[in-house]
């Protein structure tokens, strides 16, 4: 008889905790990308032509994230400058 109990009251094991765990960060991620803004990618691309309108910078070495933090929507920039003073100069008088 006690065989038959453990059979219907077995632990959830470490797979269906698994599951359960990705169910809930999907979750979490569509709601995250629902919750950006429709003119998100259109500002990324006038920020990244002022950028290089002033500085010669690789495309792949900027990002541009959107995320919330407290009540607040945060708007974050990242841009590897050159470590050479002289080529942001010389981007500058070339765009001119």
């Amino acid at each position: 008889m006690k065989r038959i109990a453990d059979y219907f009251l077995r632990r959830k094991g470490s797979a269906n905790i698994a599951k359960d765990r990705l169910q809930i960060i999907i979750a979490q991620e569509r709601t995250e990308a629902t919750n950006r803004p429709d003119y998100l990618p259109l500002l990324r691309q006038e920020i990244l032509a002022v950028v290089a309108k002033y500085i010669h910078v690789d495309m792949s070495q900027v990002s541009v994230d959107f995320h919330r933090k407290d009540n607040n929507s945060v708007l974050e920039l990242n841009v590897l400058l050159p470590e050479n003073p002289q080529e942001v100069r010389q981007a500058a008088t070339q765009e001119a």
